[in-house]
């Protein structure tokens, strides 16, 4: 647009459009011409300057940022509606269409259920209206009113009454002289006790006094009358006020009806003010009408009749006037749209709100004749008050006379504004028709002109296309004349040359003639010579068959003992496979040690198989010894024929060259091939036959021997998997197990029955192994070499299962297990860490001085390390070569460990040493952690040890082994659990011997695996070696036209295996290649495999974090790879369903991966999966029977990066606070095979800090002072130590603790330095140092960082990783290395006694910096406690189920005497008609038991084979009094005793069936969709009441192992909301409330506890956490890459009893919080890459893993929570996700 400028020029400026600035300019071009600014929008803009949203779109362009977008109303607005889906500033849709509702027509509407985005059925609900609160819109189902029940909602409960009165049910409640508590549910009334009356049994009788709940006692007077109250005697009866006390239900009638007349009067009231508005609206509306009426007349008169007439050469002439009219036309046009629009938007709203008049009027009108019949019906039939009626009386006329007198003149100025506006539009309408009509008749001719000159310029076209298509077909036959005259010259030449061809190939086709005859008589004398060698081959081959015979029947007998002994082989290997099958990733005791008897039987069986097998290879060598000469011969003939074949077949070409002149000679030549060809084919079938003997009856007796043998070592192979000396007992705890805690009694038996077992161990294993290396090295006969290594395997695989036992051992202070070592050695030099869980009994085992565990020489020589218990504390013991290093753990005596298993972990980094200790936490306080380091003195920074000597001793040690004084001790007393051993998950059930262990007196302990935070969330540990297998997966779903796959992983591998599905020569992989996803699978395709790979970054997850993965198989359409739920890849599918019934997780047996070629390089995954969904059903991997080699729980250990690959062009960059120059000390592990290469590298300014490998050897370099080491062959592919250290006196540099070098630090090296700055430094290379980069391994690298103690670099953290492998380090030795494997032993003196160390106050994490605290534990627990006890008055080990559909508790320890005969007894307290109280099954749900409750009656049912028994009591005791309940099956014989006075009693017809179920034993409820197949679907959920004192054939049953939704069983008032309990449980929201990047929350709460967590939402990015802590609410929030928060404590303390209303609004980076409106908020960083993700919100808590760090408590809430609301959405926790723990939703405990 051009304007004037300040200067007084003219320039170019962008048109508002609406606004000048660019977001906000939504033209497509705008002209001012002189007049007002006019705007061309673009789609979706409309008005003069594009200032509003056109219809159909909504927004606020004039708002700076804001656009407008189209409405989004899921295709279910009003199909007759043109536009206006939606509001055109908010967007919400304003005319859902099908029964729908919400924002985006999203949900169906209230009173209807169905999906209203894909099927779009939303469905009117069944539910009576009148009993109906709410109803489902997804599924239908019905939420009654207070006091009402049944499916639709249609009835009251039992004890409730006034279901007409459509305001719920009320409860019908005598008094206190009632014989009952409820009156009757059809009269109403109560009975009453002697001598009292009234209907509810209120008061006492006439002739009665002293009113009790035990009724009234008789008057004693002569009269027979006396006062009710005093009993004070009167001469006659006292007159009773009886509308007071007998015509009680009058006056309550009376007084309701009053209320509504009330209630009708003031909508009257507010009705009639309202006239003057509708008057108003009505006379605006009429006006509009008419006014539209008369428009529409004169505007069609108007158009009719025109008063131009055509004036064809003045039109000429004024042309340019008339394109400037029809300019102005299009913007009176707009104008005239615009003012339309508005008038029927006008005209829309004044007939709606006439239409509300006419509803309002007619309602008013049916309400006062209602009240006037009323009021006729009291006048007539009711003895009203007089006085009452005469005031109301009062009160009508009162109104009626105001409103008679209302003045309803002040609204007529608004009428008169109102009518102006109207005429006004109406005048300028009318001056634009008439500009218009103007305009109209001024079009004809102006268009007629155009039009000609349209049709010239046709013309003009058409010449111009024509002149041009000649030019073209003239340059086309020029250049296809050039062409041709090209060509014929090249014919020319070629012809030419073809016939001095012609002439050459005549003369060598006369000289071929000649050679060929010659060739034709060679032939045929070789086929004579042939000829003669037939019968001596007949002759050899008669002979062969002779010997052959012989030689089969002298070893017949042989061969049929081979072949029984494998078929007993063969039996015996099923049975074990079966066994072994069945072996989960956690692994019991008796399957460990089963596994360990395999060896013992391996050992014979492998004798047998290697003498069949040698008598075999006898055989084999004596046929090929009878076959060489033959095949010598035979070899020699076949290369002759052969190449007389090709010189016949290169003359056969040649001569087809030929003409006529050599037709007869080719003849012969081809009859000469025919022949030969014949000759060869009987020749290459004679060697064959020869060769392989496998042809006609000669060879029989050899191949049968042969498939004897190979089905003999293929049985023997398997032999691993048989158990026969405990088979029995392995299926009989496989049944009793499964799917259950660990027990002591289970242990107990376990151990028992393999003691013996345990004894041979250590022999057995290395006998085996020297007997499988010796077959191993025998010449190989057909597949032994394969079935060997899958002996190997096999047996891998049960060491495997035997370390994942997750079970502790006792010691009684005499026993000791000696444990199988750490397979690599070298892992162990530089880095040892020792994990395990330890349990004393102060009380029962006073604590004395005490050995734990041992890791060295087994003289106690060398190099060692142990831990130890000295003085009361815990002690870690190691030296590395010079003085002993103590380090004791005295911030925890031992005497005040409690008695349960406690985390222990030790761990040593080169010389520096720490001691970790957890303590799980109990009832009242949180999980307790303790540290003590330090350091060996010296140099020595090697784990110096023999892989001969070493051992490793838990508990104690035999009597032949000599520990070092410091761990001379005595012998260990308690319980212990081996964890890991640097990571790899150890067991003591993997040991070499075990010593007086004795299994009667020390069973096992149990542990509880959920005590410490970081075991709590299911999780399964893949080593790369084992895995998981589903069978049948179809059990649980079923392959369908789309079949989905859900699988969670956190790995940082860069290969491994996740899902992999295999049926014969089909296959379905999806696998982590390079770190990124990779999705292959094969049909049977004709185009071979079918393949989905990528290396987008999108795709990369092998970075530390979990990953949800998705496959969803469209069988007609594609298959998608989703991730983190969103699309990544999809592929078109080849329209094939998926053939498959079993899935493998995480790897696969080594059979199925060498089955395919293109599976043959998958591996195994390393890293941690955290669920597994097959078409969204959730699979428990540890409890599918063919699963083997994995584990439960993942540490973070595991996801840790101390390793590096360098090619060279690599390096890895981070930062931290060191001063290198001034005091450093650093190490790491290098191998490499280059002799140069810098190691680690930092810069400042000028100066440089380096450790490099210069020609081999190791160089330190700090400001150019440079160390070198002395030898210089550390190139040599083997891995090396090295330590550099930098201080005020010296610069030292030590490799493999040998090489030492120092070097005096120059004074002139003291000069200052940056201090404690962060610095950058680089590992591997540098991206601008001149050092060349290193090609090799980094591991185990460490610095002294100021801000944390010594520990291994975690390489994954690190902010730059420049073509760096944290994985495979694939540098090898080469093979001089390998032939030098002595190794140099040096000694070294050993110096002073053990060193103390003093403990280090260890540093809190990072967090909030207002909420630090030196000690944050004795923080907490000293809090004053709040107004409310945290632990409100309960009954005893009582517990309250309801609120949610599914409350229930798990209880998993069950006798095996349960399928035979059981007695539960429980006391039971309710008022539910109907629900679940205790319910177990089988996994089918095929034999079951269950007692639940049905219209308030108990029923106890259960099965025997097809038939049912079914037991139902008479009455009913749903009557909120504790009742005493035993249910006993006995056989088919079931019997219900209730209150030790019913007894019922029912059996079933027939004999002993089989009947078995599983555990667990669901009591109070059970999961969703459970138990539907056996009980009603009304008691199939759980019912609402208390539960205590539940036993099994007279034993407590333990508590429950899983919660859901239960707490104690409160006393006294209750009041609405959720509580949460002290036990611990949290609500988890579905993912519809989104709280987002903006939101807006509400709730109220009112605590029980100082510190808790009331809120958090964890995203990839970040999380959203709000807690209390000491008095105030924090809201914490992380964007990925900023946190901030804020918070505020409020005046009236959290704590003080009161309900206290938060408000917390987020919009992007701020948040603003208001506590009982005391506001604060924050501003945070902007981050532009943040996303609106949705995430499960978490309500009173989480798991310890979705909490971050850096809040002050990750304490559970403790109190009530109501009112929840997410952007203005009411949330409801009955229909959460899920309830864990002990939460109680729809009731709280009252202040």
């Amino acid at each position: 647009m051009l304007a004037r400028s300040l200067d007084g020029r003219h320039t170019c400026r962008p048109c508002a459009c609406p606004l000048s600035v660019p977001s906000n300019n939504f033209a497509v071009r705008c002209d001012k011409g002189g007049g007002p600014l006019r705007c061309k929008c673009q789609e979706g803009y409309a008005g003069h300057v594009c200032e509003r949203c056109a219809p159909g779109f909504y927004g606020n362009p004039m708002a700076i940022g804001n656009s407008c977008k189209r409405c989004d109303c899921n295709s279910n607005s009003d199909p007759n509606l043109i536009f206006n889906e939606c509001h055109n500033v908010t967007g919400h849709c304003q005319h859902c269409w099908g029964n729908t509702a919400g924002a985006n027509c999203e949900r169906c509407a209230p009173g209807f259920y169905g999906d209203a985005i894909n099927a779009k059925n939303c469905r009117e609900c069944e539910c009576n209206e009148c009993g109906t609160s709410s109803c489902d819109d997804r599924k239908g189902m019905c939420h009654c009113k207070p006091g009402v029940t049944g499916r639709l909602c249609d009835q009251c409960e039992e004890g409730y009454f006034g279901f007409s009165s459509c305001q719920g049910c009320r409860r019908c409640e005598c008094g206190p002289a009632s014989i009952r508590s409820t009156c009757h549910p059809l009269t109403h009334s109560c009975p009453c006790r002697p001598g009292a009356g009234g209907r509810y049994c209120e008061r006492c009788l006439p002739g009665y006094w002293d009113y009790s709940p035990a009724g009234c006692q008789k008057c004693d007077c002569e009269s027979g009358h006396c006062d009710m109250h005093t009993g004070e005697c009167l001469p006659e009866a006292a007159t009773v006020n009886l509308c007071n006390i007998s015509c009680d239900e009058c006056i309550w009638h009376l007084i309701g009806d009053l209320r509504v007349s009330n209630k009708t009067l003031d909508q009257l009231k507010v009705a009639v003010l309202n006239i003057s508005t509708g008057a108003a609206a009505n006379d605006r509306l009429k006006y509009y009408n008419y006014t539209a009426q008369q428009l529409q007349a004169q505007f069609q008169g108007w158009r009719n009749r025109s008063s131009l007439k055509p004036q064809t050469g003045e039109l000429e002439k004024v042309t340019d006037t008339v394109v400037v009219d029809i300019k102005q036309l299009g913007e009176s046009e707009s104008v005239v749209k615009t003012l339309g629009n508005k008038l029927d938007t006008d005209t829309l709203e004044t007939l709606t709100l006439a239409e509300l008049l006419s509803i309002n009027l007619t309602d008013l009108n049916l309400r006062i004749e209602e009240m006037i019949h009323d009021w006729e019906l009291y006048s007539v039939h009711q003895d009203v008050d007089p006085e009452a009626a005469r005031r109301n009386t009062e009160q009508a006329q009162g109104m009626v006379t105001w409103m008679r007198t209302l003045d309803l003149s002040p609204r007529e100025p608004i009428a008169t504004d109102e009518s102006t506006e109207a005429h006004d539009l109406l005048r300028r309408t009318r001056q634009l028709e008439k500009k218009l009509m103007v305009t109209d008749g001024r079009l004809p001719p102006v268009k007629e002109i155009l039009s000609r000159f349209s049709a010239k310029l046709s013309d003009a076209q058409g010449f111009l296309q024509k002149a041009a298509g000649t030019v073209q077909e003239t340059e086309d036959m020029n250049r296809a004349s050039t062409l041709k005259f090209r060509r014929n010259e090249a014919k020319q030449q070629m012809l030419t040359e073809d016939h001095a061809a012609v002439n050459d190939t005549l003369g060598i086709a006369s000289g071929s003639i000649s050679e060929t005859e010659r060739t034709v008589a060679e032939v045929d004398a070789m086929v004579q010579n042939v000829t003669m060698y037939h019968a001596p081959i007949d002759g050899a081959s008669q002979r062969l068959t002779e010997k052959t015979e012989r030689l089969s029947l002298a070893d017949r007998d042989l061969v049929q003992r081979a072949d029984e002994h494998a078929n007993e082989l063969d039996r015996q290997a099923n049975d074990l496979e079966e066994d072994l099958r069945e072996s989960d990733a956690n692994g019991f005791v008796q399957k460990a040690i089963s596994a360990a008897n395999v060896y013992n039987n391996i050992v014979k069986y492998t004798d047998d198989a290697n003498i069949t097998s040698l008598t075999t290879l006898s055989l084999s060598q004596r046929v090929e010894d009878a076959t060489a000469g033959i095949n010598m011969q035979l070899g020699h003939l076949v290369t002759q024929s052969d190449n007389v074949f090709k010189e016949s077949v290169s003359l056969h070409s040649e001569q087809k060259e030929v003409e006529v002149e050599v037709i007869d000679k080719l003849k012969y030549i081809e009859e000469t091939k025919e022949t030969m060809d014949k000759n060869t084919k009987k020749l290459s079938e004679l060697a064959e036959d020869i060769s392989g003997i496998h042809a006609d009856r000669t060879p029989q007796r050899l191949e049968f021997t042969l498939n004897v043998a190979e089905g003999t070592l293929n049985r023997s192979a398997e032999v691993l998997q048989t158990i026969n000396p405990i088979s029995t007992k392995v299926e009989e705890w496989a049944n009793n197990m499964r799917n259950k805690e660990y027990s002591t009694t289970d242990y107990e038996q376990a151990v028992m029955s393999a003691g013996e077992a345990v004894e041979n161990l250590n022999v057995l294993v290395p006998k085996l192994l020297d007997r499988l290396k010796m077959v191993e090295e025998k010449k190989p006969v057909n597949n032994v070499t394969t079935n060997i290594l899958r002996i190997r395997e096999l047996i891998a695989q049960a060491r495997s299962v035997a370390k994942k036992v997750q079970v502790s051992m006792k010691f009684n202070g005499q026993s000791s297990v000696e444990v199988h070592p750490h397979s690599n050695l070298e892992d162990l030099k530089t880095v040892t860490s020792i994990s395990l869980f330890i349990r004393v009994d102060p009380d029962k085992d006073p604590i004395e001085d005490r050995f734990i565990l041992y890791l060295g020489d087994r003289n106690g020589r060398k190099d060692y390390m142990g831990l130890a218990i000295k003085n009361d504390n815990l002690v870690y013991v190691y030296n590395l070569g010079g003085e002993d290093v103590e380090i004791p753990l005295g911030s925890k005596p031992v005497s005040q460990w409690p008695a349960v298993f406690n985390y222990v972990k030790v761990e040593r980094l080169g010389r520096h040493g720490k001691v970790f200790l957890t303590i799980p936490s109990q009832s009242s306080t949180d999980e307790q952690k303790f540290i003590q380091k330090g350091e060996a003195p010296g140099t020595d920074s090697l784990f110096d040890i023999d892989p001969k000597d070493i051992v490793f001793f838990v508990g104690g040690v035999p009597a032949d082994v000599r520990l070092p004084p410091p761990l001379s001790l005595a012998p260990f007393v308690g319980c212990i659990e081996l964890g890991s051993l640097n990571n790899d998950v150890i067991s003591l059930y993997n040991f070499k011997e075990a010593h007086k262990m004795d299994v009667v007196t020390s069973a096992p302990c149990s542990r509880y695996k959920l005590a410490f935070s970081q075991s709590r969330v299911a999780s399964y540990l893949f080593d790369g070696t084992g895995y998981a297998l589903i069978n049948n997966i179809e059990r649980r779903g079923r392959f369908g036209v789309v079949t989905r796959f859900d699988i969670s992983v956190r790995t940082v591998a860069n290969n491994g295996v996740l899902l992999l599905m295999v049926n014969g020569d089909n296959f379905f992989l999806l696998e982590l290649k390079d770190g990124f996803l990779r999705l292959m699978y094969n049909f049977g395709f004709s185009k071979g495999p079918q393949l989905m790979e990528s290396n987008s970054p999108k795709l990369q997850i092998n970075d530390a974090r979990y990953h949800e993965v998705s496959v969803i198989y469209h069988q007609s359409k594609k298959v998608i790879l989703l991730l983190d739920k969103s699309h990544v890849k999809s592929l078109e599918n080849p329209k094939t369903t998926l053939p498959f019934t079993d899935i493998y997780i995480g790897g696969a047996p080594s059979s199925i991966l060498q089955s395919r070629p293109e599976l043959s390089a998958v591996v195994g995954l390393k890293g941690c999966v955290k669920g597994f969904q097959f078409q969204k059903k959730d699979f428990n991997l540890l409890e599918e029977p063919g699963t083997i080699g994995i584990s439960s729980g993942c540490s973070e250990e595991s996801f840790m990066s101390r390793k590096a690959y360098f090619t060279g062009e690599s390096y890895l960059g981070s930062t931290a606070k060191i001063s290198p120059f001034d005091s450093f000390e650093g190490g790491l592990n290098f191998r490499t095979l280059q002799p140069g290469g810098l190691l680690f590298y930092l810069s400042e300014g000028s100066d440089e800090f380096s450790i490099s490998l210069e020609n081999g050897a190791v160089v330190l370099n700090s400001r150019g002072t440079r160390v070198k080491s002395h030898k210089k062959q550390y190139n040599d592919g083997r891995t090396h130590f090295l330590v550099a250290s930098v201080n005020n006196q010296k610069y030292s540099l030590l490799v493999d603790d040998k090489d030492k070098q120092e070097k005096k630090r120059p004074s002139s090296a003291t000069r200052s330095s940056s201090g404690s700055a962060v610095k950058t430094f680089y590992y591997g290379g540098s991206p601008s140092s001149s050092f060349k980069n290193f090609t090799g391994c980094i591991s185990y690298a460490y610095i002294n960082r100021q801000d944390r103690d010594i520990e291994p670099e975690d390489f994954q953290r690190y902010t730059e990783k420049v073509q760096t492998s944290l994985q495979d380090c694939p540098v090898q030795r080469p093979p001089a290395a390998l032939l030098s494997r002595h190794r140099e032993h040096t000694s070294r003196a050993k110096q002073g006694q053990s060193q103390k160390v003093s403990r280090e106050k260890s540093s809190l994490p990072l967090g909030l910096m207002e909420l630090k605290s030196d000690d944050l534990e004795p923080l907490e627990l000293n809090d004053e406690p709040c107004y409310l006890s945290s632990s409100p008055r309960a009954t005893r080990k009582a517990f309250h189920y309801g609120g949610i559909a599914n409350s229930r508790q798990h209880y998993t320890d069950l006798p095996d005497s349960l399928s035979k005969r059981s007695h539960f007894s429980l006391s039971l307290k309710t008022h539910s008609s109907f629900g679940l109280i205790f319910y177990v099954s089988d996994v089918q749900e095929d034999n079951f038991m269950a007692l639940f409750l049905a219209h308030g009656k108990l029923v106890y049912t259960f099965n025997v084979a097809d038939q049912r028994v079914k037991i139902r009591s008479e009455e009913k005791y749903n009557d909120g009094v504790w009742h005493n309940v035993v249910f006993i099956r006995d056989g088919s014989m079931g019997r219900l005793i209730i209150d030790g006075l019913t007894v019922l009693e029912d059996r079933a017809q027939g004999g002993n069936v089989s009947w078995h179920v599983s555990s667990p034993v669901y009591v109070g409820g059970v999961p969703p969709e459970m138990a539907q197949k056996n009980i009603q679907r009304n008691s199939a959920y759980s019912f609402t009441g208390c539960l205590k004192n539940l036993q099994l054939d007279g034993q407590w049953l333990s508590s429950g192992a899983e919660t859901f939704g239960v707490t104690p069983c409160f006393e006294g008032l209750s009041e609405a909301g959720t509580y949460f309990s002290e036990e611990g449980g949290y609500v988890v929201l579905d993912e519809t409330f989104d709280l987002g990047l903006r939101f807006e929350l509400v709730m109220e709460v009112r605590p029980r506890v100082t510190s808790g967590v009331l809120l958090n939402v964890r995203t990839a990015e970040g999380y959203f956490t709000m807690y209390i802590h000491q008095g105030a609410v924090v809201v914490l929030v992380n964007d990925g890459s900023h946190e901030f928060f804020t918070k505020v404590s409020p005046r009236q303390g959290l704590c003080a009893g009161n309900w206290h209303r938060i408000t917390v609004i987020r919009d992007a980076n701020v948040v603003q919080l208001d506590v009982d409106s005391e506001v604060n908020h924050v501003v945070g960083p902007l981050d532009p890459g943040s996303t609106n993700t949705k995430k499960p919100v978490f309500i009173g808590g989480a798991p310890d893993l979705f909490l971050p760090e850096s809040i002050a408590t990750q304490k559970p809430y403790v109190g009530c929570v109501r009112n929840l609301t997410i952007n203005h959405s009411r949330v409801s926790f009955s229909k959460a996700v899920l309830v864990s723990g002990a939460v109680s939703v729809g009731t709280c405990p009252a202040a």
